[in-house]
Parts: C-alpha cells; sequence; structure tokens
C-alpha cells in the first residue's frame, strides 16, 4: 500500500511538471482572426489539436509517445461596425500519462478585442488589429497567454457561399507561474491562418493553423523558473453560427 502512494505521489509531481502549457491564447487552438467579421452575434463551436509540441528544438515525447494536447470550446464574438469583442472557454487536454495516470483536463478562459482598420463592405480585403488573453491553470502551472497581432482577411465574391480567407502574423508573450516556485515571461511570435465559409442563413465552417515559437528563459537566480524554448504547431475546426441585431448595419454573413 505504501509502495502505491509513493508511487501516485511520484506520478502526480511529474504530471505536474510535464503538463507545461504553450503559446496561444486558448491553448491547444489557434488564436483565429476575422478582419471581415460581420455585424451581429457569432457563436462558435471549436476543436483544437497540437500537430507538433518541441521544447528545445526536441519533440515533447513521454512514454514513448509524442505528447498533443487538445481543446474543446466555445466562443461568442459581438460584431459591430468598427469593433468585434470576444470571449471564449475551453477544456484543455495535456495528453499527458505517468505510470499510468493521466494529467486532469483543464478549464480555460479568454477574451479578445480587434479593431477594425480597414473593411469597406464593398471592397473584398480586410485589415484588422487583434489583441488577447487566455488563462489557464494545469496542476501547478499557472500560464496567462497573451496574443497581438494584424489580421489580413479577402473575401472574394461568392455567389450563395461567403468565403474569408485570412493570415495574422503576431507578438506572443507568456507569463507563467508555478505555485511555491516563482514566475518567469515568456516573448516570441506567431502567425495563424485559416478560412471562413458561411451561409446565407447565419451557419458557417472555419478551418485554421497556427505556429509560436516563444524564448527560452535562464533561471534568473535562487527560485526562478527555467523556461524552455517552445514552439507549436496547431490545428483547428469548428462550427459558427452569426445571429443579425436589429438597429445595426447588415453586412454578409461570414
Amino acid at each position: 500500500m505504501k509502495h502505491y502512494v509513493a508511487r501516485l505521489g511520484t506520478a502526480a509531481l511529474v504530471l505536474g511538471a510535464l503538463a507545461r502549457p504553450a503559446g496561444a491564447q486558448l491553448l491547444g487552438n489557434p488564436v483565429y482572426f476575422s478582419p471581415k467579421q460581420p455585424t451581429g452575434l457569432t457563436l462558435a463551436l471549436d476543436f483544437g489539436s497540437t500537430l507538433n509540441l518541441k521544447y528545445d528544438g526536441v519533440k515533447y515525447v513521454v512514454g514513448g509517445e509524442s505528447v498533443k494536447p487538445n481543446n474543446l470550446g466555445a466562443r461568442a464574438t459581438l460584431g459591430l461596425p468598427v469593433i468585434t469583442i470576444g470571449v471564449g472557454v475551453g477544456i484543455y487536454s495535456p495528453d499527458v500519462t505517468v505510470a499510468g495516470i493521466s494529467a486532469d483536463k483543464e478549464t480555460q478562459f479568454m477574451g479578445n478585442a480587434a479593431l477594425k482598420l480597414f473593411s469597406p463592405p464593398l471592397v473584398p480585403i480586410g485589415l484588422s488589429l487583434q489583441v488577447g488573453a487566455g488563462y489557464l491553470k494545469a496542476g501547478s502551472v499557472k500560464t496567462i497567454s497573451v496574443p497581438i497581432g494584424l489580421g489580413v482577411a479577402i473575401k472574394p465574391p461568392t455567389p450563395g457561399l461567403s468565403v474569408e480567407v485570412w493570415g495574422a502574423p503576431r507578438l506572443q508573450f507568456n507569463a507563467v507561474s508555478v505555485t511555491g516556485g516563482g514566475s518567469r515571461a515568456q516573448a516570441g511570435i506567431g502567425a495563424s491562418g485559416g478560412v471562413n465559409l458561411g451561409m446565407p442563413m447565419g451557419l458557417g465552417l472555419h478551418l485554421a493553423v497556427d505556429y509560436a515559437k516563444l524564448s527560452a528563459k535562464a533561471s534568473a537566480g535562487t527560485g526562478s523558473l527555467t523556461l524552455p524554448e517552445t514552439q507549436t504547431m496547431v490545428f483547428g475546426a469548428g462550427l459558427h453560427y452569426t445571429f443579425t441585431i436589429p438597429g445595426l448595419p447588415i453586412v454578409p454573413i461570414i
């Protein structure tokens, strides 16, 4: 019995150390942009899966298997003529198993705001500046993720179907803290891109890929954290529905 308890305790400590979040907003999910976001309320269901995760240039492997965290969540975005405001929640799965024990799934939260810099209704090109923040607590590790990016979209005329193709380079900042172990901040770069498809009744599909790279942080002294260089590649897909709001200008639905 003592050996079993010790095994459980050791596994819990290892899981807490291994379930290290990577750079994104809702971790395990792409950072979505929509420079031609329609006015109205858009509700989205998302699934994201990590295609590749590296620490210090080495693929993250536990028990001989590549670790690929994923996210299942939902977002709500209010599109106004000049700005959009969004909130979201997700269930983050670290995809880590040690000694037969799986790391717990955790709830994460996000919010973002975007300013439409250029998005005339009759011009197929849109440009927006977006900033967001996400929060996740996985075991003893807390992560606040802040992406700041510039999105560019092309929305060609397509009768009967709305198509928005977009790309967005960004700066990525993460603040990581460990209970009783200090805190550190990482900075890096990222980029995401994808396509939003929509039908006239408001239902749509969205697909995206996301890449982020965060710089390593060496120990700054006793009690400080050492953070590895982190690289992630994430794929995301989901469904969304846009409700028009009376009184707001109506634009083609994405």
